[in-house]
């Protein structure tokens, strides 16, 4: 028996000289034929799929898809297709089409399990210090990455502007060089009381530089292996997150940079207008009460609580 390659008559049991090899079904080649008569070409499968999208895109869809999203941001894009009953991968190419992502809960300050114990050793303390020395919090030198604060004196320091990533030598080149001079104002005495704290961000935790506060700041540095330990994950704790960045943004961004060098100058100006009374209220009175509150609620997240 005689037959072509794609004759639906043949078989493996045929006298194919490729009996092994699979044969397309006879709606498959009829297909191609169509496509050739029709179009003078094999209908690709790429056409086919652009030709399937082209027809499912509609303008009042789409623009129900975004209305949708801007009022429900935090929705995941399997509760939005559902909800207008379209594709996944519709929703998917709208997002690309206006440059929007997919919004993604980040618990990064998630308190994990032991963080409250270490919260209320901090406390416990700080409690004692406080207790030997009721101006201890004019001593403490409140850090956040290269961006420096405290309030001796109500005063603020930096801020302090570094080019391309930190790491650990760039940080222990601006602690060297750079933070000496920004305390250049501080009275000596101050200084020599103060307590130098850190969050535990990576480069803070590297060999060199806690060498290095090891010998500018002997046991007198907050931070992960430091004898002073800073309890991890606890922004709501230090005046630079829970006051500092917050106050910030609105105003930088009030009327918006043009470019780096002017949001450089937007943000030192911020700063510069910052009053001796906010600073002592973030980084004395609010930064207590949190101590407080932290400690009532046994180490756990509390600033739900705060009225």
């Amino acid at each position: 028996m005689n037959c072509s390659k794609f004759s639906p008559l043949c078989s493996k049991n045929d006298s194919s000289p490729y009996p092994e090899r699979y044969h397309p079904p006879y709606n498959y080649v009829l297909r191609l034929l169509q496509g050739l008569n029709q179009e003078g070409r094999f209908p690709g499968r790429q056409m086919n799929q652009q030709r399937r999208r082209a027809n499912m895109f509609d303008d009042d869809t789409e623009l129900q898809v975004l209305a949708y999203i801007r009022t429900n941001p935090r929705s995941s894009i399997r509760h939005v297709a559902r909800e207008i009953g379209v594709s996944y991968g519709y929703v998917q190419i709208i997002l690309k089409k206006h440059k929007m992502h997919r919004y993604k809960i980040n618990f990064v300050q998630h308190l994990r399990a032991g963080d409250s114990i270490h919260r209320l050793e901090f406390i416990a303390w700080f409690n004692i210090k406080l207790y030997d020395n009721p101006m201890i919090v004019n001593h403490i030198l409140w850090s956040d990455k290269s961006k420096f604060t405290n309030n001796v004196g109500g005063k603020l320091i930096g801020p302090f502007f570094y080019d391309g990533t930190l790491n650990g030598r760039r940080y222990l080149n601006f602690l060297i060089n750079e933070l000496p001079r920004l305390l250049d104002d501080v009275l000596l005495d101050t200084r020599e009381r103060m307590f130098f704290q850190q969050d535990g961000a990576p480069v803070h935790n590297a060999i060199i530089v806690r060498r290095h506060l090891d010998q500018i700041f002997p046991n007198h540095w907050i931070g992960t292996f430091s004898v002073i330990p800073w309890p991890a994950r606890s922004p709501d704790l230090t005046p630079l997150d829970f006051f500092l960045w917050g106050y910030l943004k609105p105003v930088v961004y009030v009327d918006p940079p043009v470019n780096l060098q002017d949001l450089k100058n937007k943000i030192q100006a911020a700063c510069d207008i910052l009053s001796e009374k906010q600073i002592k209220a973030a980084t004395s009175t609010e930064f207590l009460r949190r101590l407080e509150l932290c400690l009532e609620h046994n180490g756990e997240s509390f600033e739900q609580f705060i009225r």
